[in-house]
């Protein structure tokens, strides 16, 4: 052997000992499964509650873009699918089970207090300022409902007014968290996914086959009261959580660019949508959640200098809040407003959105507090093992939404 073929075989075996280098999604998965704090999804929030009060104050055609505004409401079901089922698959993952006592008690000290906080101002204005004898007697008829979040179920909202209306979707929100962990506790592996994937065809075909059936029979009532939007977060979350899957979601949400092209997908959703009934829905649903997982899939998207920046991330800490107050501060800044002369629906949406972000960072940091040490104190779950970004973020990823005084706060899920 002469020493060219020497030098080349050393050369090879050197070359064969060298760790491989990683590939690009896999450094990408590392970095997500290390994640605790998705620090986009603030700014998801924010929108979500601004299109919300720009849709209950400015009136446009709602088969137009400008007309979605409460399709706010849709985003937060696909950020609470996905943000809550990946706080269960973490803690499954990382114990071996699921702490459904646990998750329970964090979610009834997060959502409760302010809940019924707002439902109990409702009450006192209802009683003393109502002029309208329907929406007063519809209230008064409506509110054990509201009370045990089942307004979805138990409440016409198709009437002209109702009072509360959009406790609706938060009864939906609450009926999710109290099933879903269920399902992830007892489902082992693929089954989940499988299990959401049949719940989405099943209240879709029921939709479609029965599109009034809110006004109908009560049990078709529950199955078409399920949001299309957190069972495709819960899919996504179940997608991103293994290595397989999230590979295909990084290819096609993980590059460059990818976070713009999935908000101008939700925008054409938006935009053209309305048209196709049932299907426009669907096709909503989708596509919010897809920009989900373009804002998620990789912490440095194309949109997270926006959806990260201070006051953008603090009204998406806060929107909980200012959901549960915003036609309070709307109803208040619009009477001011008429007492002066002023009657526009920008001064409504500007003024109501301004005073609902004051009322709700005053219950955050006042009210609600007290309840998040509680929280804390009483049902602290263990950290996760995975290392926190490098970044130092607004708040951390911990099941059950656990607050952390000394690193931030909770990721608040409610729409």
């Amino acid at each position: 052997m002469n020493g060219c073929e020497k030098k080349l075989r050393a050369n090879s075996g050197h070359a064969r000992s060298r760790p491989a280098k990683p590939e690009p999604w896999g450094l990408a998965y590392r970095d997500f499964k290390a994640t605790r704090f998705f620090g986009s999804l603030d700014g998801l929030r924010a929108l979500s509650i601004v299109a919300v009060i720009w849709f209950h104050t400015v009136s446009h055609d709602h088969a137009t873009l400008l007309g979605q505004g409460n399709k706010g409401v849709t985003l937060f079901f696909a950020i609470s699918g996905f943000l809550i089922v990946t706080l269960l698959l973490r803690q499954k993952e990382r114990t071996g089970s699921i702490d459904l006592g646990n998750f329970w008690a964090r979610r009834v000290l997060r959502i409760f207090p302010v809940y019924y906080l707002a439902l109990s101002l409702y009450v006192v204005l209802v009683a003393l300022v109502e002029r309208d004898p329907a929406a007063r007697e519809a209230f008064w008829g409506n509110l054990p409902a509201f009370a045990t979040f089942t307004s979805n179920w138990f409440v016409d909202l198709e009437n002209a007014r109702v009072i509360f209306y959009f406790a609706w979707s938060l009864a939906a929100e609450e009926q999710f968290y109290l099933l879903w962990p269920l399902v992830e506790r007892v489902a082992r592996g693929r089954r989940p996914l499988l299990i959401a994937g049949v719940a989405l065809l099943v209240t879709q075909a029921v939709a479609f086959a029965w599109p009034l059936a809110s006004r109908g029979y009560l049990p078709l009532r529950m199955v078409t009261s399920v949001p299309a939007a957190i069972l495709f977060g819960v899919a996504l979350a179940h997608l991103l959580h293994r290595p397989r899957t999230f590979h295909w979601l990084w290819t096609l949400f993980g590059r460059r660019g990818s976070a713009f092209g999935a908000a101008a997908v939700a925008l054409a959703a938006l935009a053209f949508a309305p048209a196709w009934g049932a299907a426009g829905e669907l096709a909503m649903a989708f596509a919010l959640a897809l920009l989900v997982a373009a804002c998620v899939v990789r912490e440095d998207n194309d949109l997270a200098r926006v959806l990260r920046l201070r006051p953008v991330a603090w009204i998406g800490t806060v929107s909980y809040g200012m959901y549960l107050f915003h036609m309070v501060a709307v109803n208040l800044v619009r009477r001011a407003a008429s007492a002066t002369g002023v009657t526009s629906p920008y001064v409504d949406f500007l003024g109501g959105t301004l005073l609902a972000l004051a009322l709700a960072t005053a219950s955050y940091l006042t009210y609600e507090r007290f309840f998040l040490w509680l929280k804390e104190r009483w049902f602290a779950s263990e950290r996760s093992a995975l290392a926190a970004p490098v970044r130092k973020p607004v708040g951390t990823l911990t099941v059950g939404g656990a607050l952390r005084p000394d690193v931030g706060r909770e990721p608040s899920v409610g729409a």
